[in-house]
């Protein structure tokens, strides 16, 4: 059986399309081979946290659009390709401006790639890349990618450094190091959905903490610790997902103190850290409690998402569950990405790209707050995600299905709620991806002419 669990969180309308386009898109991009067999309409509920009977409306859409076939008694399969069948590509369709997916701008790397290939080409050591990598290869690219945490406002400590498979990687190890079934892991009520996950799939209960226009607040934080009895705290300092806030000084030294004198594990997400200017940058938890912060990192934001690298440093105690973590979910980081990006790093290239992100991300705020002048919208100078606050009467899912009509996807705020409460009548809009800006600001332009009331043409991508 595939195992294979789609990411629905950020996809808009009802859960059984969002996992029916998921099948289309993987089938498109051979995640799910032709043949393969999917997942029992039981497990893929339980993995998604939805019922048997969406994931039963799911495969059907599936199989009505061809591209499923359904046997009884053995399951549902990816259809088999005909001989000599070729599985091409869903085209995107140009109308449709897609805000759901937290990508970093597309920008000139080409150059970069191909020449990082060819000197991998060149290079003598080039199939010493395709094993297996033992402790010792792994010293050079850890003290790089030390240095470059570093770079971010981390400590420099490549002796507490474990290389991961990208940041997701890292948390799924990080959370397995200091959290059990049954734990109770702290987090912003509004927080990223692959946390959700996360902490679904291994039986960790979430409890999300209030927050303001600043993130989690410090009195809120100081109850959910006293009365939760938490095992760990999850946050996003830098660029806070979904609202793309930074957290003050004071609410990371608030922390800090909570975690050293009630004795909590930190998790740190600082994906998003590398978009903050030198001169603006705050220091991140792992440099005001070392000694009780698991800080994680990714080159897949600041360098390129298809790198799958990423790092995690733990305090030395809980070092060893970390990178034990790692080797059960992933087994080792891919030795041949794993160097483009540590010769990025050496050459000076993830420095620039880093610099040309924080430019960029500014440029798009900047139109964001152009087209959308009038309403409510959070996010911090460098943010590449936005939060838009909604006027009365607008729902979350409501704006996002008229969106979504008018060709705008965006991501209702029910994807990144924890708990019970109401949710908050806002959708995250991402700014980055392969758009440029004038496609940008198209999709901004029809979302404010939707707010306005104006109308606008119905739009669908069904035939």
């Amino acid at each position: 059986m595939t195992l294979w669990v789609p990411e629905i969180a950020s996809r808009p309308g009802p859960r059984y399309i969002a996992i029916a386009e998921a099948i289309a898109e993987a089938v498109a991009t051979g995640d799910l081979a032709p043949g393969a067999r999917l997942p029992t309409h039981r497990d893929l509920a339980r993995a998604l946290g939805v019922t048997v009977g969406t994931v039963t409306r799911a495969y059907a859409e599936a199989i009505r659009r061809d591209l499923v076939v359904g046997e009884v008694g053995r399951g549902s399969f990816v259809k088999p390709a005909r001989p000599g069948e070729k599985v091409a590509p869903i085209p995107k369709d140009p109308r449709v401006c897609d805000f759901a997916v937290n990508l970093p701008a597309e920008g000139g790397d080409e150059d970069e790639v191909r020449r990082a290939l060819s000197e991998l080409a060149a290079d003598e050591a080039l199939m010493g890349l395709m094993g297996y990598p033992s402790d010792s290869d792994l010293l050079r690219p850890g003290r790089i990618l030390a240095r470059w945490a570093e770079s971010q406002g981390a400590p420099y400590a490549p002796e507490r450094l474990a290389i991961t498979s990208g940041a997701q990687n890292g948390l799924i190890a990080a959370l397995m190091a200091v959290c059990h079934a049954g734990d109770t892991l702290l987090c912003d009520e509004l927080t990223y959905p692959g946390m959700k996950n996360l902490a679904r799939m291994l039986g960790i209960r979430l409890h999300g903490v209030a927050m303001d226009e600043g993130g989690m607040t410090v009195a809120a934080l100081d109850s959910a610790m006293a009365h939760q009895a938490p095992r760990a705290v999850y946050c996003v300092p830098n660029y806070q997902n979904p609202t793309g806030t930074i957290w003050s000084r004071d609410r990371r030294e608030a922390l800090a103190a909570f975690a050293m004198r009630r004795g909590v594990w930190i998790i740190e997400d600082d994906v998003y850290g590398f978009l903050a200017e030198d001169s603006e940058r705050l220091p991140p938890l792992a440099a005001l409690a070392p000694e009780r912060t698991i800080y994680v990192n990714s080159a897949s934001k600041a360098m390129a998402p298809g790198l799958r690298v990423g790092l995690v440093l733990a305090p030395a105690e809980i070092l060893g569950a970390v990178s034990a973590g790692v080797r059960l979910s992933t087994m080792a980081p891919s030795p041949l990405t794993l160097e483009i990006a540590v010769r990025w790093i050496d050459s000076g290239h993830a420095a620039a790209a880093s610099r040309w992100h924080r430019t960029e991300a500014r440029a798009r705020r900047a139109i964001a707050l152009r087209a959308l002048a009038g309403f409510r919208v959070s996010g911090d100078q460098g943010s590449y995600h936005l939060w838009l606050n909604l006027p009365e009467p607008w729902r979350s899912d409501e704006f996002a299905s008229a969106a979504a009509r008018a060709g705008v996807i965006v991501s209702a705020a029910d994807h990144f709620l924890v708990g019970q409460r109401a949710s908050a009548a806002a959708v995250r809009l991402c700014l980055g991806g392969a758009k440029p800006r004038a496609k940008v600001e198209e999709g901004l332009t029809r979302l404010a002419d939707l707010l306005s009331g104006d109308a606008l043409p119905a739009y669908s991508s069904m035939p």
